[in-house]
């Protein structure tokens, strides 16, 4: 849809067309959405949808659904990235909550005593739902950052809970189903939203009647008062002391149609023990992966700074040398050599959009390590990138294509030399100049040694893949000791679970950059990129250990008392500290093809 049938249809769909004046359908487009906020938005005013609102890829449905929401369900929708939806479709101020006043609401008593009956109509949700509400029901962006909010601790913070009690039938051999007042999850989802600033709710459709049961239909057994829960003990204590069946707690009396609807209800919570259980399972093991792939990046820096002289290996410290560097000057050169003599090769490759087969570009940097040998690194590494060589090479028969529509090209911008136009047939012969043959030479009889090389990406799996379509392998390449992504290494300097653009990451340490989606550009910039996140982390490193952080170097850093907690959380943000250096390089070159690589000085490079 393009934006003047855009604008058209909102005129159209609106009262008072003339609000829309002046609204630009690109500048809505840019903002990035969501996708969960997005849906629980939509889903709450589900009652406009289904009555012929419209809602469409642009997103406008968010915007007409937000003018058919009630005041209850806009107080829902708190301060988040629909703020310019909001502006577009309401004159109303925004609602910001007081988080304070919203945890210190006091449920009026129920009146009733342990073992008595609930009123008539009252809705339910099993606790069972309410714990595993974050594996079984949100996403895997937020169910991480929500978890820690469901645990029996959290649930209990600042908050009481009004338990009650439904004992199974005998046959079921089940213990007794334990369940809250819905109201009272709904606030905790409504306190969660306003901590996270996400939009949480209780999802519609089928999944629904999880969170609203009401029980009594024809004679059955309804829920018997508990009692107020506000602590873990006190909840435990509660759940263990369900008093004895009385009469009317079985279905002696109920109607056939009453007995099928209470075991139907009596099924959900027995599934939901079981979903949990699964989710349980599933959200381990899903733990687990992310722990070791957090640890895996962590490890990948260390031996990035290895490689540059920032760190040195284990091995090779001086066993005499008892106390740990506290402190890096970066105006003088490091005290370390750097490891292994290895050459940085980045690559870059730009396809065309309509096409993604053909390749249009290809971006070369390298930075050789010995040429930073004795050489300060500067603020944040900035001294080394002069050191950079680039190419950027223009695949000649693919030249025509442009990019415009989701990326704007500009193949004819490199900012670090002369773009060459090469047939991509003879591409491949050149990355194993530069890669499978790089050699260093002795400094005594000049002889020639195999140069290790690490390649290094900004999200790697799409330019190896970019490169196989090329014709050349890097899982065949010689000298390759193992790959660098800064995409991960900014994860894991920043602790953060999404990953990031390169213009996101050069932002993020203060890197200027021009002409992106250049290829030769953007090559360059992976390496300025990959020095900073190895400088940086080790500034922070240092700091950490002398326990005197500076705070600019902290500015988009989660604070270590937070780290430490999200490690009692066993998310893998820790790579052991001074007392672990990376580990060996994870070599992705088949074994048969690697070669032992020398140490000495730089020799040939085939530029």
């Amino acid at each position: 849809m393009d934006d003047e049938e855009f604008l058209r249809r909102l005129q159209a769909l609106t009262p008072g067309a003339a609000v829309w004046d002046g609204f630009d359908p690109l500048s809505w487009r840019s903002v990035e959405i969501d996708e969960e906020e997005a849906t629980a938005v939509v889903d709450e005013a589900s009652d406009f949808q289904d009555g012929g609102g419209w809602g469409s890829d642009d997103s406008a449905g968010i915007i007409f659904s937000y003018r058919h929401l009630t005041e209850e369900e806009r107080a829902r929708t708190y301060v988040s990235r629909h703020n310019k939806a909001r502006g577009y479709a309401s004159d109303e101020p925004l609602y910001v909550p007081d988080l304070e006043k919203m945890e210190k609401v006091n449920w009026k008593e129920t009146g009733l005593a342990m073992g008595e009956l609930s009123e008539e109509g009252a809705i339910f949700v099993p606790w069972d739902v309410v714990e595993g509400y974050p594996d079984m029901y949100i996403g895997k962006r937020n169910s991480v950052r929500a978890a820690p909010l469901f645990t029996l601790d959290s649930l209990h913070e600042n908050r009481v809970w009004d338990l009650y009690y439904v004992h199974q039938p005998a046959e079921l051999n089940q213990k007794p189903a334990i369940f809250v007042p819905t109201y009272q999850f709904q606030h905790l989802l409504d306190v969660v939203n306003a901590k996270l600033e996400t939009q949480l709710t209780i999802p519609p459709g089928k999944n629904e009647r999880r969170f609203k049961m009401s029980f009594g239909i024809g004679n059955t057994p309804r829920p018997r008062f508990l009692g107020r829960s506000d602590s873990p003990e006190c909840f435990e204590s509660l759940c263990a002391t369900v008093p004895a069946p009385k009469p009317g707690d079985d279905l002696s009396h109920a109607t056939h149609l009453g007995r099928e609807e209470f075991m139907n209800l009596l099924s959900i919570v027995d599934q939901a023990k079981k979903r949990m259980k699964d989710s349980k399972t599933k959200s381990d093991k899903n733990r687990f992966k992310r722990i070791q792939r957090h640890r895996a990046w962590g490890r990948s820096v260390k031996r990035v700074q290895r490689y540059l002289g920032l760190r040195q290996k284990l091995a090779d410290r001086d066993p005499t040398l008892v106390d740990t560097p506290t402190a890096l000057d970066v105006h003088l050169p490091m005290t370390h050599e750097p490891e292994g003599s290895v050459l940085f090769v980045a690559v870059d490759i730009e396809a065309y959009e309509e096409n993604q087969a053909l390749i249009t570009e290809v971006g070369i940097a390298i930075l050789d390590t010995n040429d930073i040998r004795g050489v300060a690194p500067g603020d944040g590494g900035q001294d080394w990138f002069q050191r950079i060589s680039a190419r950027h090479i223009r695949v000649e028969e693919n030249s025509w294509a442009m990019n415009s529509r989701y990326v704007q090209g500009c193949a004819n911008r490199f900012s670090f030399g002369t773009s060459e136009f090469i047939e991509q047939a003879e591409i491949p012969a050149i990355l194993e100049q530069l890669i499978d043959n790089a050699t260093s030479a002795d400094p005594v009889d000049g002889t020639l040694t195999p140069r290790p090389v690490v390649l290094v990406f900004h999200e790697s799996s799409a330019d190896i893949g970019y490169l196989k379509k090329l014709g050349y392998s890097i899982y065949d390449a010689k000298n390759v000791v193992e790959i660098a992504d800064t995409r991960e290494m900014h994860q894991f300097v920043s602790r953060s679970k999404d990953g990031r653009s390169l213009g996101s990451v050069l932002d993020y340490l203060g890197i200027p950059s021009r002409d992106l989606h250049n290829a030769g550009n953007d090559a360059v910039y992976t390496l300025r990129a990959m020095i900073g996140l190895a400088v940086k982390k080790r500034l922070i490193s240092l700091a950490k250990t002398g326990e005197k952080i500076d705070n600019k170097l902290l500015e988009h850093h989660i604070p270590y008392s937070e780290f430490k907690e999200r490690e009692k959380q066993h998310e893998g943000w820790t790579s052991g500290g001074e007392d672990t250096d990376g580990g060996d390089a994870i070599n992705p070159v088949n074994s048969e093809s690697r070669k032992d690589f020398g140490n000495g000085n730089s020799g040939s490079q085939g530029w």
